[in-house]
């Protein structure tokens, strides 16, 4: 069911990572290659290591020119155990800025997966980090130009606390860790849980609000048929804001009921929508009065051959990005990626979100709704080419621009305006190394 799908995937996700980066021609992570007599905690390592040269158009000013050497690596690993499903991934990396002022930035990501499936219980944990110069946006590091584009379906920093609106460049730090468990009822229904606590936090005070959340939710999950299923679920979760040393914004809570259904289309086309009712209370309901909204998402993902393709929307609350003490988003992606042969690789991903903020303001003695509205679109495309069994190299190409309809002030660490990034590097990656049996 549910829980079991998500813990396949992961496994899934962390052996595919091999494509994103480089593409070794004849080089498989499949456990094809790997021989039928290894232990059940076998599993597959990959690794990879980068240098590229980044060039930014307007990142830090209209009209400004800067480039630098981003010198990056991950490494990630899969266990074969169906009974304990284990991966891992790190990455890495290093922006040493050629331009004057321009310093130098540090940026990493790990994240790691548990899960324990018996025949009517399925247990995960999973905990995801990351440590950025910047707001992310594409890729396995979030940092433009450095040549992970093509990473998916592993997912990457700017889905997490510290994706959303973009912020002026400053040191962040986002963690989120979950848990969950299923529990088989009968052979077609089944009972769910699941947990997670998230954190960002601006190490210097001024460049962003710190927020943490904490969500639970339990759903009951059917299987209708052996291409359908659908869940009712109900979703708690809790917001707290500090900003430097003092604790000076409401905490929000969100209450949520949804009704989920997923198909799958064709052997190559799956789809899944939820939707439904999310209140909004506050511990300060003259800032962030008490209201009523929806909450939904909605994916559709398509798999055949070479190509892989996926388009996806949400709706609801979230902690605001560091920029705003609570805010609702609509947010839209669309990623494409299609292997060319032996030798070339290309992909291209696009987000665009609308994000207004939930805080009012006083207009003299009358609370009045604050115009806290930003647009903000980001997307790119990358090509990779083979050169040897273990080397290639790639070009990409980003763009990002957001802009905000604030009827006051705009947010001092808010971002504003529109930059471009290139990335021209090449890339090690070799062969896939079998642990267990040397």
């Amino acid at each position: 069911m549910k829980i079991r799908f998500v813990v396949s995937v992961l496994g899934l996700a962390m052996g595919s990572i091999a494509y994103g980066q480089a593409v070794p021609a004849g080089t498989s992570m499949t456990s094809s290659n790997l021989g039928p007599n290894l232990p059940n905690l076998d599993g597959v390592l990959h690794y990879a290591v980068s240098a590229s040269e980044v060039v930014q158009f307007g990142y830090y000013g209209d009209g400004v020119v800067t480039h630098s050497t981003a010198l990056s690596g991950d490494v990630a690993y899969t266990a074969k155990s169906v009974v304990y499903p284990f991966s891992a991934l790190v990455n890495a990396g290093v922006l040493l800025g050629n331009s004057s002022g321009q310093g130098t930035g540090y940026f990493t990501s790990a994240t790691v997966s548990q899960g324990l499936i018996t025949r009517h219980w399925n247990f995960n944990v999973s905990d995801s980090v990351s440590a950025l110069p910047q707001s992310p946006t594409l890729g396995l590091s979030g940092i433009a130009g450095t040549g992970d584009l093509g990473s998916l379906p592993v997912q990457g920093p700017s889905e997490g606390p510290a994706g959303g609106i973009l912020s002026n460049g400053g040191k962040r730090v986002a963690n989120t860790l979950s848990g969950g468990v299923e529990r088989m009822i009968t052979r077609n229904t089944s009972l769910s849980g699941g947990g997670s606590w998230s954190i960002l936090h601006f190490p210097d005070n001024t460049a962003g609000l710190d927020s943490s959340q904490v969500t639970g939710e339990v759903a009951l999950n059917r299987r209708l048929d052996a291409r359908s299923s659908v869940s009712l679920s109900a979703v708690y979760s809790t917001f707290g804001y500090k900003n430097g040393n003092s604790f000076n914004q409401p905490d929000i809570e969100t209450r949520g009921l949804n009704l989920s259904y997923q198909r799958v289309l064709t052997r190559t086309l799956s789809v899944s929508v939820s939707a439904g009712p999310q209140w909004v209370s506050s511990s300060n309901s003259t800032l962030i009065p008490s209201s009523l909204n929806a909450a939904a998402s909605a994916s559709l993902s398509y798999q055949k051959g070479l190509t892989s393709a996926s388009l996806s929307y949400t709706r609801g609350v979230n902690a605001g990005s560091g920029v705003l003490p609570g805010a609702l988003s609509d947010s839209y992606s669309g990623f494409l990626g299609h292997t060319f042969g032996r030798k070339w690789v290309a992909s291209l991903s696009a987000n665009y979100s609308h994000t207004d903020g939930l805080t009012h303001q006083f207009n003299g003695t009358s609370p009045v709704s604050v115009e806290e509205s930003f647009n903000t679109v980001y997307g790119g495309g990358q090509v990779t080419r083979s050169f040897t069994s273990h080397i290639s190299g790639y070009a990409s190409y980003t763009v990002q621009h957001q802009a905000s309809n604030f009827s006051t002030v705009v947010p001092a660490n808010a971002t504003i305006g529109t930059s471009q990034t290139f990335g021209v590097g090449v890339t090690y990656s070799p062969r896939s190394t079998r642990l267990g049996q040397f």
